[in-house]
């Protein structure tokens, strides 16, 4: 269980995984030592999970992105086995959720302009297996961006 203490380190961390221990430990009110033994056991408890930079989509070049709502023919654990498996093998494809509602799955896409898009949509996604139906939703302005978790919720 975490405690408000490692919410603050969390925040601090999603926020710039780059902080040192020092500057954790001022902002939270921590001897350095204690500062890095509560990252430490953080990362070995699998809370955080790693760290990476935060990349500008556009800015490298991906102009699309696109949440593709995704409906199976059945519901058959292979088929929904194939399925995921066939997803996670796909640059495009930056995340995939079952869901609940008017499809199975929504997947967040990004490609780099329409045409690319287009492609990646007919050759690979609708012709994966078991896919009945999809339903492509495109970003025209992102209002908010996630910072991370909102742990103090």
């Amino acid at each position: 269980m975490i405690d408000d203490t490692d919410k603050k380190i969390l925040t601090l961390l999603q926020r710039d995984a780059r902080l040192t221990n020092a500057e954790i430990a001022e902002r939270v009110g921590l001897s350095i030592s204690a500062a890095h033994r509560r990252v430490k056991q953080l990362e070995a408890s699998g809370v955080v999970k790693g760290y990476g930079a935060k990349v500008d989509r556009a800015a490298a070049g991906l102009s699309v992105l696109a949440y593709v709502f995704v409906k199976l023919d059945s519901h058959a654990e292979d088929h929904l086995a194939a399925f995921e498996k066939q997803v996670n093998l796909m640059d495009e494809v930056v995340s995939c959720s079952a869901v609940s509602g008017g499809g199975d799955y929504i997947l967040q896409v990004v490609a780099k302009d329409m045409d690319s898009f287009a492609e990646m949509a007919l050759k690979k996604l609708v012709r994966l297996p078991g896919v009945k139906d999809s339903s492509s939703h495109f970003v025209l302005s992102n209002m908010k961006e996630s910072a991370g978790w909102p742990l103090s919720v």
